[in-house]
């Protein structure tokens, strides 16, 4: 899998919230030719984690924006939303919240978006404002989660689940990806899109995916093991796909010409790790914490029964 993040922006922001109130902190970064970043913070007693995400989602769901799933790792955690409606490019939003009680909602637009910063400001401190804390939060938090199916296990056959991937990304990728290229072939320019753009293509990818927990059943690749410092198993799957009428397998030689799949095991997968081999069978459940146009990989992976 290509290690290069070709995440927007947004993969950077984090904030804590200060003394002051969430209008007197509120941010507005950059330059508009380039696409402003935008983010409100708040701190409240009591306010956990899921239950700061969860009612963000409530919210979120409200304004008719399309609900990622929220990844919770020790002590942080994150949930995307992605805007469609309305706009020519979809906007990804990303709610951040912290075990002190610390929630941040930030967006950086794309080039050509613009959004009045003062109307953003009442928007995101009047979601972060309304965070209610305790019992009554924590109710709220699970009716979202109810409601929208956030969390739930997707189970897939890794070579279907890697075509499915590969066709959603080519399918949003598409318009980047052939930028440039008549300009070449009759004029040999090299117009092509930038990162910044391709970045900004692949954000609402990252936001449909990231979080999300499948059971996810194949044949291993390769296995791989980083001995230095805190041992890391990796299995990746084998994802050629089936040809013709005989639904002939291609060779696993070409594993990469396809959208490539990995987990990561957790640390009490070891026993696990020891039996797989190349060709093996097995069923893995985890939560994608990487995704880029190449592959994911998922996180804290164990063995699924059956």
């Amino acid at each position: 899998m290509n290690r290069k993040w070709c995440f927007m922006a947004l993969l950077a922001l984090s904030a804590t919230a200060q003394a002051g109130t969430c209008e007197s902190d509120f941010q507005a970064i950059g330059d508009p030719r380039n696409g402003m970043m935008f983010m409100g913070t708040v701190k409240k007693a009591g306010l956990g984690i899921g239950s700061a995400l969860g009612q963000l989602q409530k919210m979120a769901a409200d304004e008719g924006f399309e609900i990622g799933n929220e990844s919770i790792v020790g002590d942080t955690g994150e949930v995307l939303f992605t805007r469609n409606r309305d706009v020519k490019k979809p906007i990804v939003y990303r709610a951040e919240a912290n075990a002190a009680g610390e929630v941040s909602l930030g967006v950086k637009l794309a080039r050509g978006q613009q959004m009045n910063p003062d109307e953003v400001r009442s928007k995101f401190c009047g979601m972060l404002n309304a965070l209610a804390p305790g019992k009554q939060g924590d109710a709220i938090a699970a009716a979202a989660r109810a409601k929208s199916g956030s969390g739930q296990i997707i189970d897939a056959e890794a070579p279907k689940l890697s075509a499915e991937i590969g066709r959603d990304i080519k399918k949003i990728m598409a318009g980047v990806n052939s930028k440039g290229v008549l300009g070449n072939l009759l004029i040999g320019s090299t117009d092509y899109a930038t990162a910044g753009e391709r970045n900004e293509a692949f954000a609402p990818v990252r936001a449909k995916y990231m979080g999300r927990r499948y059971r996810i059943d194949g044949q291993v690749y390769t296995t791989s093991k980083n001995t230095y410092g805190a041992s890391v198993m990796q299995i990746a799957y084998l994802v050629t796909q089936t040809r013709g009428l005989l639904g002939i397998r291609d060779s696993s030689t070409y594993n990469s010409n396809n959208f490539e799949i990995q987990c990561t095991l957790a640390p009490d997968q070891a026993k696990l790790y020891l039996t797989l081999e190349e060709g093996d069978w097995v069923k893995l459940l985890g939560t994608v914490e990487y995704i880029d146009t190449e592959g994911m990989r998922l996180r804290d992976c164990r063995q699924a029964p059956g």
